[in-house]
């Protein structure tokens, strides 16, 4: 497997936290759900907020189906895609890819791995 950063230690990074962590001058968030873990720009790309600042939660969806001429929505939990919440606008990313719920924005990701209880960063895009 190839070099990556040492972040820190597995357990310096509680499960389903937000934790802030400086790497080359640039300030990233990193996330551990369960046995994942992610890493992303603690900037919101809208106006620039901490995302660790924010919000952790389990993906909301919702679909809809006509029924009998009446719209019907469906709202589901997805417990296997956390997102994070901008703490100034609600704006909500999703920590796999950085995809936003609003069109036209989506927050900087990063590779990150758990190795010999390690978690290591490689920069780049993902």
């Amino acid at each position: 497997m190839s070099a990556g950063i040492d972040i820190g230690a597995w357990e310096d990074f509680p499960d389903r936290k937000l934790v802030s962590v400086e790497v080359g001058g640039m300030e990233l968030g990193v996330c551990r759900w369960g046995e994942r873990i992610f890493a992303f720009r603690n900037s919101c790309p809208h106006e620039g907020a901490p995302l660790c600042a924010g919000f952790l939660q389990k993906r909301l969806t919702a679909s809809a189906s006509a029924a009998a001429g009446e719209p019907d929505v469906a709202l589901s939990v997805d417990e296997e895609s956390p997102v994070v919440l901008c703490p100034w606008h609600r704006w909500e990313f999703q920590l796999e890819d950085g995809a936003a719920a609003a069109p036209g924005f989506r927050m900087r990701t990063y590779r990150v791995r758990r190795e010999h209880g390690r978690v290591l960063l490689t920069l780049g895009r993902k």
